[in-house]
């Protein structure tokens, strides 16, 4: 199945940056991947967003996709959304490696 991106490829562009910036002295990475880019692995086609969450010497990786009903959104709703997700994933890693919760 083919899934129609492309034109929200700036507002991909855009959200790419202001992850790049808000990645700075934080343990959690998040990036913005678009098919073309170097590391960019998905069968899917889609954009994504491949967040690491660093604890000691490794680091806990999942990958949202972002589909066109994702895209649709206004950028600030697709900000949170996206930061949503990614407070999610790093309270199910603490809970798995810290137990707590």
């Amino acid at each position: 199945m083919k899934h129609n991106w492309e034109p929200y490829k700036d507002k991909v562009l855009e959200l790419k940056e202001i992850f790049k910036h808000k990645n700075e002295g934080m343990e959690t990475e998040v990036e913005i991947l678009m098919p073309g880019d170097e590391g960019y692995e998905s069968e899917v086609g889609v954009p994504y967003v491949r967040v690491r969450y660093y604890i000691d010497d490794h680091f806990h990786e999942r990958r949202i996709d972002l589909y066109e009903y994702h895209l649709k959104k206004e950028l600030e709703d697709l900000i949170h959304l996206i930061e949503h997700f990614v407070q999610e994933f790093e309270m199910e890693i603490d809970q798995s490696e810290y137990g707590g919760g």
